[in-house]
């Protein structure tokens, strides 16, 4: 995929479409209320709409005004978001939709990467280099938006030694900044996550995961990537084995997300393009609200 600033209006038309159909409080400006209570300042009040929290209500107000108004905050400083990518041969796969995970997962982080930017956080990118972690500056911007999704589609489909347990953790333990962070990964990656990991990261930081979806390897014609054939018919379209790969999916799905309930994190799984910016703001929405898993 070459990437270039008409790339990047891909992703602006797709957050203004949004927008027009739907008005949600994260895209007006109260990203901010995802970090609850860390150095906020009172801003003004607003009157409630369903999902804002309603432990913000101002009832004297509201009960002088005769309607239910709710306090809005500023942060005395930019939040930090760390996305933290996956990578290997395994992205050369596509979704159960059919679309290419590479494509999809650039795609998402690009969006994902534009919304905070817009709301007045910086970012950076993290991912598994060959002895170490990946690890760009926090700022904002489409040119640094550019620069990493350049850096990263060059290197999302190799191999690395370095896992990606090893680069949260080093993300963790080198960053010193209070950081809300986007782990995007697939089914392989939900099946590594440890919940000792993921409890602390969650100790000192906000956490959403979001699962780019895989094909599955049973059911239909199959191509191995690593092995440069399709798969044998009688195993591919075995209705046995096809049974067993949903029942394990669904396994390692409901792990993850009871990892992630227990510990205030909240997870979310993308299938195509065109499901990226109504999942990833239920996302943040479900976060905020505080329904996680």
């Amino acid at each position: 995929m070459k990437i270039d600033y008409e790339y990047l209006s891909r992703i602006r038309r797709a957050v203004a479409l949004y927008t027009k159909r739907k008005t949600s409080n994260i895209l007006d400006g109260d990203f901010h209320s995802v970090h609850r209570g860390r150095s906020m300042e009172f801003d003004d009040l607003k009157e409630y709409v369903y999902g804002d929290d309603v432990s913000d209500i101002d009832w004297k107000s509201s009960s002088r005004m005769n309607t239910i108004l709710v306090r809005r905050y500023m942060t005395d400083r930019r939040h930090n978001v760390m996305f933290i990518c996956d990578r290997g041969r395994k992205m050369l796969g596509d979704t159960s939709k059919g679309e290419a995970k590479k494509e999809l997962l650039l795609m998402t982080f690009g969006t994902l990467a534009y919304i905070v930017g817009r709301n007045g956080a910086d970012f950076a990118l993290s991912y598994s280099g060959e002895h170490s972690a990946v690890k760009s500056y926090f700022k904002s911007g489409t040119d640094h938006l550019e620069k990493l999704l350049y850096d990263y589609e060059a290197r999302c489909t190799t191999d690395s030694a370095y896992s990606l347990t090893q680069t949260m953790e080093e993300v963790l333990n080198t960053v010193r900044k209070k950081m809300i962070i986007f782990l995007l990964t697939d089914m392989e990656g939900l099946s590594r996550i440890s919940e000792g990991l993921i409890k602390s990261i969650t100790t000192g930081h906000d956490l959403l995961v979001i699962n780019i979806d895989d094909a599955f390897l049973t059911g239909d014609v199959v191509f191995d990537n690593e092995q440069g054939l399709y798969e044998r018919f009688f195993l591919s379209h075995s209705k046995a084995l096809h049974q067993e790969e949903v029942r394990q999916r669904e396994e390692i799905l409901d792990r993850a997300s009871q990892i992630c309930k227990r510990n205030k994190a909240c997870l979310t799984t993308i299938r195509r393009e065109e499901e990226i910016i109504e999942s990833t703001i239920s996302l943040l929405e479900r976060y905020r609200n505080g329904y996680y898993g």
